[in-house]
């Protein structure tokens, strides 16, 4: 379900109208039926209008008298839904200490940061693809166009499966066999009469899928920190046992903990042994799973290294230097580039450096009465996370999470995944906050009640009715 008022059909908003007007239980209760099984709202290609939460507390009492019991139920649930804020987030108490930060995609969207969510871009690669002109990738964009393939992380997955296939034939005819069982004698006589994979094609190809995904890095590279990671760095420079675990490239909480001087600990071994950016061997942790836009790794040696954040961006503003996607190792004249693991499955085969961050995020979770989820989807390549923090609910029986996150949806996918998980779960540990991350969260972290944020909508909303 997504609320809002961007996209609501006239009709929704004409039986919103009626609503608000003087009627009968009963005709209220149609209302409300329409809208809670209405296939648009449900399939989210149409927003639910956040009056409706109004609507039903205004007549709450009349609609519980005239629907059975079960139906009111649903309507009830339906409504809580929309809320924002679940009432269990009123009884947390950050100031308390000890909460552990998970920042996804959605953490750097809002402005002035403005960094696409992962499912934002593939369009973008596609676009630069072309500009290639080579015409396997221009088929390849064509391809995922015309198939409607918008997810990044089942692209590149699809390029790291076809080159490891390739690379091993007797792999590629068990896939063949335990996905087209019935086809695959055809298939290998097919493939034997017209020719082998093409190994190098494969190879090149997810070459070139990273080369263009270091490329989007430069929509990342000017990035400024927005209010919801200023108040993380607020939050964590008055409360040092805090952590900070983040699957985002970007160096937008970097940037933050160093306008404010709040030293920090990447958890990783850098060999030129430089700590630049705040980096020190204490302070606040900064667990960033899938790497790092200043941090460089050579596939030939292994080694790590740490540029400065302020530097790269500013000689990258100023086109002193150009960011190095692929760079020569001085150590081993090996390859070296951005340690940035791609959004595929099977992550870590990739950046082996990037492992041992893993135990650190464990046990972060583990010692934080609150997980405080901003902006991660919790998508099934991510299915790791999800089981660190099953496992961190389990050993905790107080432990809560609060997702922050403007699609509500998400809270739902969680809870069920914990439910199945961990026997005899209180789908309420799980507590939701929906909404821009850069609006609320400070709210939150300082507080404050976030409540206050619906009121001054609701009556900025009537001041400008009573306008018109």
């Amino acid at each position: 379900m997504k609320v809002g008022k961007d996209s609501v059909s006239p009709t929704q908003k004409q039986l919103l109208a009626l609503a608000k007007e003087p009627a009968t239980p009963e005709f209220l209760l149609g209302m409300f039926n329409q809208i809670c099984e209405d296939s648009d709202i449900l399939s989210e290609r149409e927003s639910v209008h956040p009056d409706w939460i109004r609507v039903f507390q205004k007549n709450k009492s009349s609609l519980r008298q005239v629907s059975s019991g079960r139906r009111f139920q649903e309507i009830e649930e339906f409504v809580l839904k929309m809320s924002p804020t679940d009432p269990g987030v009123a009884a947390l108490k950050p100031q308390d200490g000890h909460i552990s930060f998970l920042l996804g995609a959605g953490a750097s969207k809002p402005e002035p940061s403005a960094i696409p969510t992962v499912r934002e871009l593939l369009p973008d690669m596609l676009v630069r693809a072309r500009r290639l002109d080579r015409e396997d990738v221009t088929r390849l964009a064509d391809f995922c166009e015309e198939r409607e393939i918008k997810n990044i992380e089942d692209l590149l997955t699809a390029a790291q499966l076809a080159t490891f296939c390739s690379r091993n034939p007797n792999v590629l005819r068990l896939v063949d066999f335990l996905l087209y069982r019935d086809q695959t004698r055809e298939r290998y006589e097919s493939r034997r009469t017209h020719g082998t994979v093409a190994l190098s094609s494969v190879a090149f190809l997810q070459e070139t899928l990273h080369i263009l995904f270091g490329l989007l890095s430069s929509t990342m590279l000017p990035a400024k920190p927005n209010c919801a990671h200023k108040g993380i760095v607020n939050y964590v420079q008055e409360h040092s046992d805090s952590h900070i675990v983040t699957t985002n490239y970007d160096c937008c909480i970097d940037l933050a903990l160093n306008e404010k001087s709040v030293g920090f600990n990447y958890g990783i071994d850098f060999a030129n042994h430089n700590l630049t950016n705040g980096q020190r061997k204490t302070g606040i942790s900064v667990i960033k799973l899938h790497g790092s836009l200043n941090w460089f790794y050579c596939e030939t040696c292994q080694d790590v290294r740490l540029v400065d954040t302020g530097e790269m961006v500013e000689d990258f503003q100023q086109d002193k230097k150009f960011y190095p996607v692929i760079g020569i190792c001085r150590e081993c004249d090996g390859q070296r580039r951005p340690m940035l693991v791609p959004p595929l499955a099977m992550k870590f085969d990739i950046g082996p450096p990037l492992t041992g961050l893993l135990d650190q995020a464990t046990k972060a979770f583990e010692s934080s009465k609150i997980i405080v989820v901003v902006g991660f989807s919790f998508s099934e390549a991510d299915l790791y996370i999800s089981r660190m923090l099953s496992k961190s609910m389990q050993r905790s029986k107080r432990q809560k999470i609060l997702i922050v996150d403007p699609n509500s949806n998400v809270v739902t996918k969680v809870r069920r995944k914990l439910e199945a998980s961990i026997p005899d779960f209180d789908s309420k540990r799980v507590l939701r906050m929906c909404g821009n991350c850069a609006e609320i969260l400070p709210r939150f972290l300082e507080g404050k009640d976030i409540r206050e944020v619906e009121e001054v909508e609701i009556k900025s909303d009537q001041v400008a009715a009573t306008s018109k």
